[in-house]
């Protein structure tokens, strides 16, 4: 599925990233700037190691995966941003099975849509930087086949002293920023339903399980 933006909700939804993202200006510093491209290359690699692994279980990918999530996502930054104006809506249980079912659906999508890998590569192009705490990374994504390479960026921001990844750049579309429009919809089209949200993430996990949605930004 292609996804477009309307030219209204183009810039409502990107126009604060837009002025984010001019903060970024500067070329990476030496050590800031290395250390978020390692972040990625490494990052890329495990995933990688992991989705193209023929000789483990689907399950056993996904569990795989979701550990190396865990690890190098700041899941509950990407989980509360993606709520937007109604991140005190939900009870703490609704806020608890939210966050699992964010967290599946990432899963879930990518182990899918890259479970027919076949050895394309990610180069990493450079880096830049927002002080010590935040850097975007540029990369893109080659084919063996003839395709056109696919830009991917990455927004790192700084957890503990360690870099995470919060949102990621596919094409020109920002995957947090895309759920966020999403989700805040299904919410306001319910009335403020909280629990709306939640059936609709567990229509998209069912979907994402069957091959149904291969990719975030689709999953609407």
């Amino acid at each position: 599925m292609v996804f477009t933006l309307t030219a209204f909700r183009a810039k409502t939804l990107f126009a604060p990233l837009v002025l984010g993202m001019a903060l970024f200006a500067a070329p990476a510093g030496a050590s800031t700037g290395d250390e978020a491209k390692a972040f990625v290359e490494d990052v890329s690699q495990q995933a990688i190691d992991i989705i193209s692994d023929k000789d483990a279980s689907k399950a056993e990918r996904e569990a795989e995966f979701r550990a190396l999530l865990a690890k190098t996502a700041d899941m509950d930054k990407i989980a509360a941003f993606a709520l937007g104006q109604y991140l005190r809506t939900p009870t703490p249980e609704q806020k608890a099975e939210y966050r699992e079912l964010v967290e599946t659906f990432i899963v879930k999508v990518y182990v899918t849509r890259l479970s027919d890998y076949n050895d394309e590569k990610l180069d990493v192009l450079g880096a830049k930087t927002k002080g010590d705490s935040q850097a975007i990374v540029n990369s893109e994504i080659k084919f063996n086949n003839g395709r056109e390479p696919v830009t991917v960026d990455w927004w790192l921001i700084r957890k503990n002293g360690d870099f995470k990844i919060f949102d990621v750049n596919v094409v020109g579309v920002w995957l947090a920023q895309e759920q966020r429009s999403t989700f805040t919809t299904v919410i306001r089209n319910n009335g403020g339903d909280f629990n709306a949200l939640l059936t609709h993430l567990r229509k998209q996990i069912g979907k994402a399980e069957t091959g149904e949605i291969s990719d975030i930004s689709a999953a609407n």
